[in-house]
């Protein structure tokens, strides 16, 4: 065993295949590495450990270049694991990388930089584990062009453009779109250390976003909005009372779980919801619509003021549950059952074009709390343009 920061440990990393040293190592099938972690911490939720599977390798297409990329990540490995405490369980890196009690310096080394920030910022923690994520491959790619001895203030654009290219080849499948979420992260990241006074510019700013395809958003029919609803009620109440109150909210997932009953205020038919976008918290009050207020009576009745309304089993309780539970029973109780391909996410964007249609894009607008409609209609509000160009067709003015 392998003894770690933090009182972790793990195995000897392992490479697949055993032969990778010898002349016979086959190139045709996939090369990794693996070992088996253990927290003391995590004992109960990983009795055994967690089994680790590193990759990064396979794109090398000669024996000897893939064996050398073999030696690099496992050297890559042991530091993120013996210098920086990185725990595959948890995601981050938990050394102490530097006493908190002392500022920042321009001085200090990239990665205990970045990570001092990342402990530093206050985000939602669906962002800090994409953020955690990041860098992990982030330090990966630092430590393969070994600039991890560069001081935070050297670090200039051609690094972190450079490290960005070289997460392609530990992530094989980093598209355009994980280039530039991983690129938003570092500014994030790098707008801390300016507020710290550890560096003058943000140097990720200049690096241009890569193009990506802007997909359709998939919606559901009718028909099969019909076949959604009769389904749920028939057989999954609690979902189909969720859905209704969800889909006439404004609201995304992970603010509606986090609604209490002292939120929901009935007699004036609004509830107020958490918003947390970036480093921006704040509340906003939405109207509870004529059409849902009966299930929002009957979701409320019984709670007490700190209960949560959509716990366990979306009903009542005390207990907050994760946003992404509500996205697992839509693919369990209609993307598998129903044959349906459309996400639960796209009911929100449904609906926002339909109010857009039946009002206009400003309340649509205002339903979502957006700030403006330039984010309606470019994200949610599918429709709109076309409802605009038929309004164009018909404006009767005349030249002379």
């Amino acid at each position: 065993m392998i003894q770690l920061p933090n009182g972790c440990y793990c195995g000897e990393l392992v490479v697949t295949p055993k032969n990778w040293k010898q002349l016979g190592a086959s190139l045709k099938k996939d090369w990794y590495i693996s070992y088996r972690f253990y927290d003391p911490q995590q004992k109960d939720k990983y009795p055994k450990g967690k089994f680790r599977v590193v990759k990064g390798m396979n794109t090398y297409l000669s024996l000897d270049t893939r064996r050398t990329a073999t030696k690099e990540i496992i050297k890559i490995e042991l530091s993120l694991l013996q210098d920086d405490g990185f725990n595959p369980i948890t995601g981050v890196l938990n050394q102490p990388v530097i006493n908190k009690a002392v500022e920042i310096e321009p001085t200090t080394p990239i990665l205990k930089a970045l990570q001092y920030a990342f402990e530093k910022i206050t985000i939602e923690k669906g962002t800090r584990d994409d953020i955690a994520s990041m860098l992990k491959f982030f330090s990966q790619a630092v430590n393969k062009l070994q600039y991890q001895n560069l001081e935070i203030a050297q670090l200039r654009r051609k690094h972190i453009k450079i490290a960005l290219e070289e997460v392609k080849a530990i992530r094989p499948a980093f598209s355009n779109s994980r280039f530039n979420k991983y690129r938003t992260y570092l500014m994030i990241l790098f707008s801390e250390l300016m507020e710290l006074d550890a560096v003058e510019l943000n140097p990720v700013k200049d690096i241009r976003k890569k193009k990506e395809i802007k997909k359709i958003r998939e919606v559901l029919t009718d028909k099969q909005r019909v076949e959604v609803n009769e389904y749920l009620f028939l057989n999954y109440k609690p979902f189909w009372q969720f859905l209704h109150i969800f889909y006439h909210s404004g609201a995304r997932e992970v603010e509606m779980v986090r609604v209490q009953r002292k939120d929901v205020d009935l007699d004036n038919q609004r509830c107020k919801y958490l918003v947390k976008k970036g480093g921006d918290w704040h509340e906003v009050w939405r109207p509870i619509k004529d059409s849902v207020l009966p299930l929002w009576i009957a979701q409320v009745a019984g709670a007490s003021p700190e209960n949560y309304v959509f716990s366990e089993g979306l009903l009542p309780g005390t207990t907050a549950i994760k946003s992404y539970q509500i996205t697992k029973r839509w693919y369990r109780l209609v993307k598998k059952k129903l044959g349906i391909t459309a996400d639960f996410y796209s009911l929100k964007h449904l609906n926002t074009d339909e109010t857009a249609a039946l009002l206009d894009i400003k309340d649509a607008a205002a339903q979502n709390s957006h700030t403006s409609t330039v984010i309606t209609m470019k994200h949610y509000a599918f429709g709109e343009k076309d409802r605009q160009n038929e309004r164009l067709k018909k404006v009767g003015n005349k030249f002379a």
